[in-house]
């Protein structure tokens, strides 16, 4: 069932409300799994303006969990195939990189928009390096909320950024910062933190859990710019 807002939708796969470990999402598209239902391409299309592109990620369905994009790049988890990488460069039109190191869900440990980008504090140099080339952007050893793995606790667009609620409210602003955007902390999926594994989001609109509360929602629409659309 949707929310009713031309930006936003509530979905689930199989019955599972974490969106962000199977969807992930760019400015011109979103990955999606090979079988998602046509409902979740119809919410996508819908919410982020975007084609959506079936493709398995280390042949799996969890595109979310397996990589990290923006509008230069995407990056993929060391267990990605190189066929995968190739075909993805081909459909999305950007570069493509797999990550070797051990630090293999790259949607986890890497946060990033057109602007700049996050990674886990134990990300080694090569990795860096090689993330900062595929993404085009700086790219910087942060923690947030105490946690290293900044994607699953962050959602950053190039309109905004949603943050764990555990964040302090001196690393929201430096995060803002960074990323160039304004932002807000919260949850999703009634209660969840975790916000990095619970939607996609783009600067066109999200597509969160089902499980997501209206008040959740209002908090998502705060921190994605959203607060006086539609």
């Amino acid at each position: 069932m949707g929310v009713g807002l031309l930006h936003a939708e509530r979905a689930v796969i199989s019955g599972n409300p974490f969106i962000g470990i199977y969807v992930r999402c760019t400015e011109k598209a979103a990955i999606v799994p090979v079988n998602a239902p046509e409902k979740l391409l119809l919410k996508c299309r819908s919410a982020l303006k975007v084609d959506t592109v079936p493709m398995a990620i280390a042949g799996s369905d969890l595109a979310g969990l397996f990589s990290a994009a923006n509008s230069n790049g995407i990056v993929l988890t060391g267990m990605a195939y190189r066929e995968e990488a190739n075909a993805l460069k081909k459909a999305l039109g950007i570069n493509s990189a797999i990550l070797r190191g051990k630090h293999t869900a790259a949607g986890n440990n890497i946060l990033a928009n057109d602007k700049a980008a996050i990674v886990n504090p134990e990300m080694p140099p090569a990795d860096v390096k090689k993330i900062a080339d595929t993404l085009g952007v700086e790219v910087l050893k942060q923690s947030i909320a105490g946690f290293q793995t900044v994607g699953s606790v962050a959602v950053v667009t190039n309109r905004g950024i949603l943050l764990h609620n555990g964040a302090a409210e001196d690393e929201l602003e430096e995060l803002c910062d960074i990323f160039g955007v304004k932002g807000s902390i919260g949850t999703a999926n009634m209660g969840v933190p975790f916000v990095g594994l619970c939607m996609c989001a783009n600067s066109k609109g999200y597509v969160t859990g089902e499980a997501t509360s209206g008040f959740e929602l209002s908090r998502l629409d705060e921190a994605f710019g959203f607060v006086n659309a539609d």
